[in-house]
């Protein structure tokens, strides 16, 4: 069995593990990142919609994070959004402007990953990794590779966090993911009640097709993800969907601190999810920039592991509390269609619009009940 040493040490090749490895490596760490899949981005677990940076300044508020780490490879765009539409059980739907792009995440994932390698980190996989503890990453083969900071990128059931014992509360939701192969238009479809317990149906343009799926926090009793999702594109008239993915995603507060002794957690691995609209891409670029630097400044400077919360916290820890705060209050009607509808109606577009964008409604009940 053999053992190498390494400054950075990035376990997950997604969004964030690929962001976080280029800037440490652009820093000039010596940095490795390891992913356990054949293929990054394979298998496809998300609505692969991405908003432009000028809406994600407008959620997030932090425009010099979003300008150093937040663009999108041009040859990944599958088609432009620029409507998001939100139907109400009663089938009503409610219209607002957004803009963003729809990816295809089978390249987007590799194309962080060239980046991270251009930047001088080098990317294994499949490699996958069994335990992690102190300074000490294990890998499958037996194999061991010491680090002086890891980084935990591996998603919402980290085994980075498994292994060095890092705990954050969250509720974790059901998702189910397909293609449709229906005409697109230029706006997301967000579909609310029975359909999605709990959560919300989505059909996302992608060109000459569309990325179906829907996230759940319960299943009735006898019911499957993959029944939903028939029943949700059957009652929408869609083409029946093909290729499904399941997943989870963590849905709760943000972390007070998202550092662990030396493991830093980014993205998923850290609650860092808008809860009112799932989106985990954006803020898992921007950590995954913070946990760079900070490991980068570690190494080079001496600065403690900490200074990554210093970093994060200001660029997203404030929408991320608003948002989750938003999605309690609206969890109080979610589950009944009739009371769901008439929240919808009482709120409107423009209501239900700043919802999607971290921000509470104008008209809101029940708020502090």
């Amino acid at each position: 069995m053999s053992s190498e040493s390494f400054d950075v040490v990035v376990v997950g090749a997604g969004p964030a593990g690929s962001s976080a490895a280029r800037f440490a490596a652009q820093r000039g760490c010596r940095t490795l990142l390891l992913d356990r899949r054949e293929r990054l981005g394979d298998p496809v677990q998300c609505g692969e919609f991405l908003p432009s940076a000028e809406e994600l300044e407008d959620l997030l508020h932090c425009p010099a994070a979003i300008r150093a780490s937040y663009e999108i490879p041009p040859e990944t765009v599958l088609h432009t959004i620029r409507r998001m539409v939100c139907v109400a059980p009663s089938g009503r739907r409610y219209d607002f402007p957004i803009q963003g792009l729809s990816v295809d995440r089978l390249r987007f994932d590799p194309a962080l990953a060239v980046r991270a390698e251009t930047a001088g980190a080098e990317l294994r996989h499949p490699v996958g990794v069994v335990r992690v503890h102190d300074d000490t990453i294990t890998l499958a083969s037996g194999d061991t590779v010491r680090a002086k900071v890891v980084i935990g990128a591996d998603g919402p059931l980290s085994l980075v966090a498994r292994s060095t014992g890092y705990q954050i509360s969250r509720q974790m939701y059901r998702m189910i993911t397909a293609t449709s192969d229906r005409p697109s238009d230029d706006a997301i479809s967000l579909y609310f009640g029975h359909l999605a317990p709990g959560g919300y149906a989505w059909s996302i343009p992608q060109g000459d097709c569309a990325n179906v799926g829907l996230g759940a926090r319960y299943l009735p009793p006898g019911e499957t993800l993959a029944h939903l999702l028939a029943s949700f594109t059957a009652h929408e008239g869609m083409p029946a969907a093909h290729d499904p993915t399941r997943w989870w995603v963590p849905l709760g507060p943000p972390p007070e601190s998202a550092v662990r002794g030396r493991s830093l957690f980014v993205g998923d691995a850290a609650n860092m999810v808008m809860a009112t609209n799932g989106a985990g891409i954006p803020t898992a670029m921007i950590s995954g920039y913070d946990a760079g630097e900070a490991a980068a400044l570690h190494i080079r400077e001496g600065l403690p592991l900490t200074n990554y919360d210093r970093r994060w916290r200001p660029h997203l820890y404030e929408p991320l509390s608003r948002g989750w705060e938003i999605k309690r209050w609206g969890d109080r009607v979610v589950d009944r269609d009739w009371l769901l509808t008439l929240g919808m109606r009482y709120i409107g577009s423009g209501g239900l619009d700043s919802v999607m964008r971290l921000r509470w409604p104008r008209r809101v009940f029940w708020r502090n009940s």
